[in-house]
């Protein structure tokens, strides 16, 4: 294994778009779905792997991999596009990303402030203080190093803020950004317990700015808090998105037999 490459702050984050040839696949020696069932499990002991059989067009198979170390995602790929299913396989998307906090967040400091400007003060805003920097470190923990549940249908879309005319999302100042994303997570929050969503940094490292995978336990959320969020100012007026893919969690073994790549002669 080449030497690892490891981000400074958050894990890599790529995921891997996959259509079946079925022609292909057809003629893959006895075994090769066996193959890539082996590629995947071995993959998942060294990494968080993800799979899901998406539905429509745009892919057969999603993969969702995130790690520390870059070289192990590129790995993956290796592993997977060398397979002996290899040849029914094409890598028709991909998308890589890093895992990041919010620069939005309020610090701990200016939690004291807002505290203090509302009388409180001593011992009382001290705890209150440390409890605030707990809760901060712990949800900064949990977007740079986030295990992302097992739930059964998950959504990926790329998107990026607008950089047009007057809705130029970069012309604003921090204060109205900051005003504009609390509003848009409230949106969010409201489906907590029913939707789980990651956003993932891509600006310089692919073609939007952020990576959004959403899961679920039942798609009609991931319908519903997309088109809910879509009215909030932040997104109605200074958002982009991309294509949207949706795939239903597979173990290795049930992702090989439901895209047909059990089936050689």
């Amino acid at each position: 294994m080449p030497e690892a490459v490891r981000p400074s702050e958050g894990w890599g984050v790529l995921h891997l778009f996959l259509r079946i040839d079925h022609a292909a696949a057809a003629d893959l020696p006895p075994g090769a779905g066996k193959d890539l069932v082996r590629v995947l499990d071995q993959a998942s002991e060294r990494l968080q792997l993800h799979c899901f059989s998406t539905l429509g067009h745009k892919a057969d198979v999603m993969l969702m991999a995130l790690s520390d170390d870059l070289t192990e995602l590129r790995a993956l790929q290796t592993e997977v596009q060398g397979c002996e299913a290899a040849p029914a396989l094409e890598l028709s998307w991909s998308y890589l990303s890093l895992t990041e906090g919010s620069g939005y967040t309020t610090t701990p400091e200016q939690y004291r402030e807002e505290l203090a400007a509302k009388g409180v003060e001593g011992d009382d805003l001290d705890r209150r203080v440390d409890e605030f920097a707990e809760r901060m470190a712990a949800y900064l923990r949990s977007k740079l190093y986030p295990q992302m549940p097992e739930w059964e249908v998950a959504c990926f879309y790329p998107m990026a803020h607008r950089r047009e005319g007057e809705d130029n999302w970069y012309s604003l100042d921090f204060e109205e950004r900051k005003r504009l994303m609390h509003d848009h997570g409230r949106s969010g929050r409201a489906y907590t317990g029913r939707v789980t969503q990651l956003v993932t940094g891509s600006t310089g490292l692919d073609e939007w700015e952020w990576g959004v995978t959403l899961f679920a336990h039942d798609v009609a959320d991931l319908k519903e808090i997309v088109y809910t969020m879509r009215y909030d100012e932040a997104s109605a007026r200074y958002a982009e998105f991309g294509d949207f893919v949706v795939g239903l969690r597979r173990t290795p073994t049930e992702l090989v037999s439901e895209v047909g790549l059990d089936r050689a002669r």
